[in-house]
């Protein structure tokens, strides 16, 4: 009596008989089908998908979170989670995060140079030109906030970010500056003093205008309007420039 197949593979499963691999395999009547292996399939990475946020969105809210968590507190995940796109998104549209936090900072600092170019090149006087410079200086701070507090946080510390910022901006700023300066300086007009402290001076209150916490707690309204912005940068610009630029003595 012949075995059924059932019976069949129980014995050879009991004798230790491995099963051929399915495939086609050779026997003795010659070449036999069987089905094929099947083997899974590795996941493949795609893009991130296309997202519902314009770029003045996308830079906006990665500013705003690069100013509240500092740079090495924004991961990837977090920037993703803030933007609400997939976690392969900032790679994939930007190369990197450095990439992407340098895109936010030329963003925000862009559109921003015209008040400096306008000051930089009005047909005034030296001492003049100087206000309408830290009024505009001033302006800016305000305009960007978030901007100001991650530039204040990485004018502390040495880094890839820090080269960047000068390389861009500072160091720019600081070269059309610096002959005004020093014309200011010969001519009396202003106290002779480095260019780091002079920085300082002017770099030092707008920093402090961008400090919200403190100076809410000081007497300032939680969300002044531009007219009141503006009254306060007039009072700042009137502080500063008195200390540098003291009134001559009348004839």
């Amino acid at each position: 009596m012949s075995e059924a197949p059932a019976q069949v593979a129980d014995r050879r499963r009991m004798a230790g008989v491995e099963e051929r691999p399915a495939g086609r395999e050779m026997g003795r009547g010659g070449m036999v089908e069987s089905q094929p292996n099947q083997r899974r399939e590795r996941p493949v990475r795609t893009r991130a998908p296309q997202v519902d946020l314009s770029d003045a969105e996308i830079f906006q809210r990665g500013l705003e979170a690069f100013a509240e968590l500092g740079y090495e507190g924004a991961s990837v995940r977090e920037l993703a989670k803030r933007l609400g796109v997939s976690h392969n998104f900032i790679n994939d549209r930007f190369g990197s995060k450095n990439n992407f936090w340098r895109a936010v900072i030329d963003n925000s600092l862009h559109d921003l140079q015209a008040p400096l170019n306008r000051a930089f090149e009005a047909d005034v006087g030296d001492a003049e030109k100087l206000e309408l410079i830290v009024k505009a200086f001033y302006s800016v701070a305000v305009t960007v906030p978030q901007t100001n507090r991650i530039l204040a946080a990485e004018f502390t510390r040495s880094s890839e970010r820090m080269d960047y910022i000068y390389s861009r901006y500072t160091g720019p700023f600081l070269r059309r500056f610096e002959p005004l300066a020093k014309r200011l300086m010969e001519a009396g007009r202003i106290p002779r003093m480095s260019m780091d402290i002079l920085f300082a001076a002017l770099n030092g209150p707008a920093l402090a205008l961008t400090q919200t916490e403190v100076a809410r707690r000081l007497g300032r309204t939680p969300d002044p309007s531009p007219a009141e912005w503006a009254q306060m940068i007039d009072s700042l610009v009137q502080v500063v420039l008195r200390g540098l630029l003291p009134a001559r003595p009348a004839d």
